[in-house]
């Protein structure tokens, strides 16, 4: 159009668009991919529209809630991580990239709210981004515009979290409950967590009054994870390596993971961990979807970290 004069190009675009507008009204805005950046969150319709329906669709059992993570290089639904009630929906994200595991758990806990009345969730955050990184603060940001009751964990009150959640699930198991409330465990940085880690000693010598302790924090976290899901306690964790995640997990616990986030890996660390090496080929603003309950891989590109706009959107939408 360069031959045009500007009068003329600009009738010449209006004339396009009008023509075009029938067929976006039918299909929809253009899919457009690009690969340079993270993915915008206000993109996700099924998002948004749950957000904007909240104070009159969102339900106190939803079936599959979804937690979204971003779009993905492909001509479908925005990816998601679907929690339904049964044994092994736990997500684990793994790989270096601090920026895009803060986003995946700040776009978790925006869509998990969206899905579920005020009553009907409750966010367990063990938040343990250290105290010089530029992503202090962010999760804390996102807890304060949910209307959902949600609790920070502090490092040092890992334990006695970690305690309550396992009472918790235990009680559930052994009560006639058919449907209690949602509660959610997102864990940032799973590799500083030490009490966590899978003990070496797999004896236990009592005596003493050992009796009124509770269990290890290692076991107890073993047993939401295992038998948490079927009862409504989910688990979404990410760890820096690979090697972080085999000092903390057993075989066991990994198997209590079906659903497994990468970032770019080593094809072996790939392959040990989705039996595939596709990890080994993701560059910047990928990630790797893998659903072991479903048997399928998707590559994706994150959500960017939200910002100060995004927020007040949540709350105002989420305002009860």
């Amino acid at each position: 159009m360069a031959w045009l004069p500007d009068e003329k190009k600009e009738q010449y675009l209006a004339r396009i668009a009008q023509r075009a507008e029938p067929y976006r009204k039918r299909f929809g805005p253009p899919i457009v991919f690009e690969g340079n950046a993270p993915a915008d969150i206000r993109k996700n319709a099924k998002l948004m529209m749950a957000l904007d329906t909240w104070k009159t669709a969102a339900s106190d059992a939803p079936v599959a809630p979804n937690a979204w993570l971003g779009d993905p290089v492909a001509i479908k639904d925005p990816t998601a991580v679907s929690l339904r009630r049964q044994s092994g929906a736990n997500a684990l994200i793994i790989g270096q990239s601090e920026d895009a595991a803060m986003a995946m758990l700040a776009s978790s806990m925006t869509s998990l709210a969206a899905q579920h009345t005020k009553g009907a969730a409750t966010f367990y955050v063990f938040d343990a981004t250290p105290a010089d990184s530029p992503l202090i603060g962010t999760l804390p940001k996102v807890a304060a515009v949910l209307p959902q009751q949600t609790k920070l964990i502090d490092w040092r009150g890992t334990d006695a979290a970690v305690n309550e959640l396992a009472t918790e699930v235990k009680r559930r198991m052994e009560s006639d409950e058919r449907h209690p409330p949602a509660i959610y465990v997102l864990i940032y940085a799973l590799q500083r967590y030490r009490q966590l880690r899978k003990s070496e000693d797999s004896f236990s010598f009592g005596g003493g009054g050992d009796e009124e302790k509770p269990p290890a924090p290692d076991k107890q976290f073993a047993d939401i994870l295992r038998e948490g899901p079927a009862v409504g306690v989910h688990v979404i964790a990410w760890a820096d390596t690979p090697a972080s995640v085999e000092r903390t997990l057993d075989r066991a616990n990994m198997r209590e993971f079906d659903h497994r986030i990468l970032f770019q890996m080593s094809a072996a660390d790939s392959s040990n961990l989705i039996d595939s090496p596709m990890a080994n080929k993701l560059g910047m603003h990928r990630a790797l979807a893998y659903s072991e309950e479903q048997g399928i891989m998707e590559k994706f590109r994150p959500y960017a970290l939200p910002d100060a706009a995004w927020l007040e959107h949540v709350k105002q939408r989420l305002a009860t």
